[in-house]
């Protein structure tokens, strides 16, 4: 049985056999996340999803991740859909707290020690001793400790961004002591990012930018890029009804994101100190939706401007996207691609962004954007679309992000990444057990 806090599927009671498996090319993976995928309501959940969702369609796939939002523990049972058997663990707010404070104080990385945690280790070591798996897939470097002394499996690690160099820029917007606290998890992180890159068969990152920033940090090893994926189609305005509330905010600016990240904090407090004031000043009926789940304090607080409307969690992002007359992504601390940009864009929405978070993008997408940096350049970019529209029409940035995805393939990529550095699918039958009834 599961122990408290924690879920699991139970085993199947048939497989495959190891001719089918054979025949069709299908691999046993062991997928281990931070957070479980479902539902994909988040940049990084999205990411995982997507994954799942494409190795499931051709593989065996097996998940273990943790949870820390009660409310996904209620989506558990979705995960039958692409799993063969999953388990979810829930990340303690009080001890995944006390390990990273402890991490701190003994010099050691405090992101890593958040995600650390005895059970997990039991449970994968189990899952691992007890399947012949072909291919274990981690999601997040986090997570790599789980699997790091295991040789006899090739290992595949989506690092997604690079860590080290998001808590140095932490350190760089930050006062002593905390830019300290910062800077030192940047140099703890970038020695354990060198680390795995070298014991992994292969490392993963979401643009070119960060596969050549890692390379500089981690120069042994092999580091591929796999882009975020978005199914454009679920974005199309024409399938998309807006409630009246919405209706009531036009013409309204939006930004969206998880609002208890910092980066998402910085960029919405700076557009409305700097950037909204511009705005209003000519067209006085503009307003500021923030939406995204978990608003920190300083985030509410803004709330008490009629001008500024924040949601806090929704069901779906997507109404809100499509009710706007314009994106902002005024990021000033950028990772990756950043997902509210491609979600725009899957929306026919105009983007108004900082060059910071344009750069992560490819060219051919880049170009769609407005960049803008400083507060007069963003307020005259979005003041010029709430006016006049944008130079390119919705059905142009749709089709154009559509056409991206449709050259890139993913699904092959994907595909490609797993079986390089693969093993011969074994022989021998596989032992098959229970983790543990539903809870």
């Amino acid at each position: 049985m599961a122990s408290p806090g924690e879920m699991g599927s139970p085993m199947p009671q048939s497989d495959k056999t190891e001719k089918q498996r054979r025949r069709e090319g299908t691999m046993r993976i062991l997928f281990i996340v931070h957070r479980t995928p479902y539902p994909p309501n988040k940049g990084e959940k999205m990411r995982a999803f997507w994954e799942l969702q494409a190795l499931a369609k051709r593989h065996e796939v097996d998940l273990i991740c943790f949870y820390d939002d009660p409310k996904d523990k209620e989506y558990a049972h979705e995960l039958n859909q692409y799993c063969r058997h999953y388990y979810l663990e829930k990340l303690s707010y009080f001890w995944s707290r006390a390990r990273a404070i402890s991490a701190l104080l003994l010099g050691k990385s405090f992101s890593t020690a958040f995600f650390c945690s005895r059970t997990m280790a039991r449970n994968i070591k189990s899952a691992m001793d007890l399947r012949t798996y072909d291919k274990v897939l981690v999601f997040s470097s986090s997570m790599a400790q789980y699997v790091e002394a295991t040789n006899n499996i090739p290992k595949l690690l989506d690092m997604v961004d690079v860590d080290s160099d998001k808590w140095e820029q932490y350190a760089n917007r930050s006062r002593w002591p905390l830019s300290w606290v910062w800077r030192r998890e940047a140099r703890s992180l970038a020695a354990y990012e060198s680390r795995l890159v070298r014991g992994f068969s292969t490392t993963v990152v979401c643009t070119d930018a960060e596969a050549e920033l890692l390379r500089s940090k981690a120069p042994v090893g092999e580091i591929q890029v796999l882009e975020n994926f978005l199914d454009v189609d679920q974005y199309d305005p024409r399938k998309i009804s807006l409630s009246d509330q919405i209706r009531s905010w036009q013409p309204y600016v939006i930004f969206s994101g998880s609002m208890d990240y910092f980066p998402n904090v910085d960029a919405a407090r700076y557009f409305c100190r700097e950037v909204l004031p511009l705005i209003r000043s000519e067209l006085p009926g503009t307003r500021f939706v923030i939406a995204g789940r978990n608003p920190h304090r300083s985030i509410a607080e803004l709330g008490s401007d009629p001008a500024v409307q924040i949601t806090g969690s929704v069901p779906d992002i997507k109404p809100y996207i499509c009710g706007a007359a314009a994106a902002v992504v005024p990021m000033r601390i950028a990772r990756g691609v950043q997902n509210k940009v491609l979600e725009a864009l899957a929306g026919g929405i105009p983007v108004v962004s900082s060059t910071a978070a344009a750069s992560a993008l490819p060219e051919n997408l880049r170009s769609l954007l407005v960049v803008a940096d400083t507060p007069r350049e963003f307020a005259a970019g979005v003041s010029r679309i709430l006016r006049h529209g944008s130079d390119i029409s919705s059905v142009e940035l749709r089709g154009a992000l559509k056409r991206h995805y449709e050259n890139l393939d993913l699904q092959s990529q994907l595909d490609r990444l797993m079986l390089n550095n693969g093993v011969a699918l074994k022989e021998e039958s596989f032992v098959s057990a229970g983790w543990g009834q539903p809870g």
